[in-house]
């Protein structure tokens, strides 16, 4: 089996401090989101998501998340990202720079086929929400690297 070529995801393992700003906002808001805090899961994510100043987008947040019955997210101070967060990430990247397709197929890593379709257009509404209050992720496929031969 060759090996050369094989992506190496973006994100994982990052240390989660180490994230771009957007980035790092839609991680905290998920991981809060995901964590048994006193205000409830939606608003938990809609303080975090307000020190970024799209707080509305917990609105979209709550239900996409919902929808991804293998998305596993790390408690709120874990220091590294994910398998599953960094696919999170990279869709909603993906989502925000126009390619539905790819969004889709990494959301695939997170649900099976017919709840992923579902869960594209929650998506998409979210990566609009946060593009429009000013936190743009960096495009997926830029950060995308290949191991050398």
């Amino acid at each position: 089996m060759a090996t050369r070529g094989l992506p190496a995801w973006p994100h994982l393992g990052q240390d989660s401090d180490g994230l771009p700003e957007a980035e790092r906002l839609l991680l905290d808001a998920a991981r809060a989101w995901a964590s048994d805090g006193p205000a409830g899961p939606m608003a938990e994510a809609a303080i975090v998501l307000a020190a970024g100043g799209v707080e509305g987008s917990a609105l979209m947040l709550d239900p996409l998340l919902r929808s991804l019955p293998t998305l596993h997210l790390a408690a709120p101070l874990c220091p590294s990202v994910t398998e599953s967060e960094s696919a999170l990430l990279l869709a909603v990247s993906a989502a925000q720079h126009g390619s539905r397709s790819l969004a889709l197929g990494l959301l695939h890593r997170l649900a099976p086929p017919l709840t992923a379709f579902g869960a594209t257009t929650l998506l998409v509404g979210l990566a609009c929400a946060l593009k429009r209050g000013g936190q743009l992720l960096a495009p997926a496929l830029d950060r995308a690297r290949f191991k050398s031969p």
